[in-house]
């Protein structure tokens, strides 16, 4: 990507993982989304990442419906079902309106309790929080 004219293109991370940049990161890279997007073009066939299957986008939503299922069997009746989102599944929650901070040690270990039935590495889904 960098020699393709993306210079603030980053590196993979400690464990060798590529961050993956969405539109919306694009300027933050300092070129244009098409500069950005001939560079892809050009990479491609170098590209690990593969978009998942509708199969494997209909699996992961499975999956983040029994995450919900777990997280409200354990003591949080307002954790939200997650949305389809154009990146994959994500839970969308209001500190008001579902009434829990997803981020405070009580709700953080009970994501860690349900993270079991996620598959195997996948880590915790992406939450976007709001007030």
């Amino acid at each position: 990507m960098r020699s393709h004219g993306v210079p603030n293109y980053p590196g993979p991370d400690s464990s060798g993982q590529l961050t993956k940049i969405t539109p919306t990161d694009v300027p933050k890279l300092g070129v244009s989304l098409i500069r950005f997007q001939a560079a892809q073009k050009a990479c491609e066939a170098q590209w690990p990442y593969r978009p998942p299957t509708l199969a494997q986008q209909r699996q992961e939503l499975t999956d983040y419906l029994k995450f919900a299922q777990c997280m409200r069997g354990h003591g949080l009746p307002g954790f939200p079902d997650p949305t389809a989102e154009t990146g994959g599944p994500r839970f969308l929650i209001s500190v008001s309106k579902d009434g829990f901070d997803p981020h405070s040690p009580a709700v953080l270990a009970k994501a860690h309790e349900c993270e079991r039935v996620l598959p195997a590495g996948s880590g915790l889904p992406e939450v976007t929080v709001t007030p």
